[in-house]
């Protein structure tokens, strides 16, 4: 059932109403409010995915009321049931479901419940074919809630190369060349096209969102929506320009979520020369804006740069040094050695060292 709440300063017109939503059987009034300020505060215990608003009460009037739900919950749909009509262009403008004049009609009223459980349908629809592709660290597709079940691991790893190249027509005999270059040609033209019909089965009920093309021998994949961190990522390096603080966020959030590396758990020999182009390309635009925040004096803007090369390149010295040092010189001491803790264990688990004596003697190690 979908919960609702129904907010009317008249206890009449809000007793009548409840009477209404509940004997569609569709809705559960999950509470029913005079007081507007109290069913806003009580919004996190009744989560209602619709709200049924009067717009003129008291202490916050319906219209503004309906503006500070779709801040708590922007996918709230929002339906004004009221004696004035003169308030209807600004609820449309909210995106109101309806908007329904007292007194209110029983067919009227029933057109809108058609209208709401139209409007859930398909939402839910939509949700199902929403799609996510997450390529660092790993690759994980998902439709909806539910994870693509490859069960071809070559299916699997030709989607993958052909995001890498998103957008291009590769040749069939590159893709051979580069995937499966132990097996025999003609095989290996078997396992491709027998790939190639997975994806497309797999992603059959979407081909909105996801293309395969082929001409000339040659196969395009194309992400028409959708979220890609990969295709985020590209696009925040290509869009990047120096000393343009627009362009600055875009490569700080990406470079957040870049973790191990572009598809680096897979295993993919010809996935590492375009890891390595990125992560070299984030570190480039790292430093770029690190000097930018430090002209500028921004010292937290400098730390959060400085952190995310640690992270990309934990064996660089000096950016793990500057950021101790910025640590201290700030006051931060627990953040200082948080940090050095961290480099610690990361130097040794994954490339068998220590951090330098350099860094050691910023925070009074002995040597």
């Amino acid at each position: 059932m979908i919960r609702a709440i129904v907010i009317d300063d008249e206890w009449y017109n809000l007793e009548e109403i409840s009477d209404l939503i509940e004997k569609t059987s569709f809705f559960y009034i999950s509470g029913k409010y005079q007081n507007p300020i109290l069913a806003l505060e009580e919004v996190p215990l009744t989560e209602p995915q619709v709200a049924f608003i009067d717009i003129e009460i008291p202490e916050i009037d319906g219209i503004t009321l309906a503006e500070k739900l779709l801040e708590i919950n922007s996918s709230m749909i929002i339906v004004f049931i009221t004696s004035y009509n003169q308030y209807a262009v600004q609820a449309f403008d909210l995106n109101a479901i309806d908007y329904i004049l007292k007194p209110i009609k029983k067919e009227r009223f029933y057109r809108m419940v058609e209208k709401i459980k139209n409007e859930i349908a398909f939402r839910a629809q939509f949700k199902l074919k929403t799609l996510k592709i997450k390529t660092f660290n790993h690759l994980n597709v998902t439709i909806g809630d539910l994870p693509v079940r490859w069960e071809r691991a070559k299916a699997e790893e030709l989607f993958a190369y052909l995001l890498m190249h998103h957008g291009s027509y590769i040749h069939k005999e590159r893709i051979i060349e580069n995937l499966w270059p132990d097996h025999e040609p003609e095989k290996a033209l078997q396992i491709l096209q027998t790939a190639v019909c997975k994806i497309r089965n797999l992603f059959s009920q979407i081909k909105n969102m996801v293309k395969l093309d082929y001409s000339g021998s040659r196969y395009c994949l194309v992400i028409e929506s959708g979220e890609c961190d990969y295709l985020e990522a590209r696009s925040a390096l290509s869009n990047y320009k120096t000393n343009d603080k627009n362009t600055f966020d875009a490569v700080e959030n990406v470079s957040k979520l870049y973790g191990k590396g572009f598809l680096i758990e897979e295993g993919y020999i010809w996935s590492m020369e375009k890891d390595q182009e990125m992560r070299e390309g984030f570190i480039t635009a790292l430093n770029e804006i690190i000097n930018y925040y430090i002209e500028e004096g921004n010292s937290h803007k400098t730390k959060s740069a400085l952190k995310q090369i640690t992270r990309l390149q934990p064996f660089d010295e000096n950016p793990n040094y500057m950021l101790i040092k910025m640590y201290i010189e700030c006051g931060d001491n627990n953040a200082a050695f948080n940090h050095y803790h961290w480099l610690e264990r990361v130097l040794k688990e994954e490339y068998d060292t220590v951090p330098s004596e350099r860094i050691k003697a910023i925070l009074n190690f002995d040597k």
